[in-house]
């Protein structure tokens, strides 16, 4: 997890073995793209895409499973 902070990086551990939301990635996605300003390792910015990458996929899964739950 980084710089994080401890706090942070117990919570994400956490949280990892449940399922997390859209919304928690993204937050973690603008905390990466913080820790990556002004930073020159290239790490950084990568984490931070990865966190965008998995919270638009699971946008996409909340949005499908939304569909499946009007068509019941």
């Amino acid at each position: 997890m980084g710089n994080s902070a401890p706090a942070n990086s117990s919570l994400i551990r956490e949280r990892l073995n449940g399922i997390l939301t859209a919304a928690e990635c993204l937050k973690i996605a603008e905390r990466k793209m913080g820790e990556a300003i002004g930073d020159r390792r290239q790490e950084l910015r990568a984490t931070a895409q990865a966190w965008l990458v998995l919270a638009e996929r699971i946008t996409q899964a909340e949005a499908i499973e939304a569909l499946k739950a009007k068509r019941k």
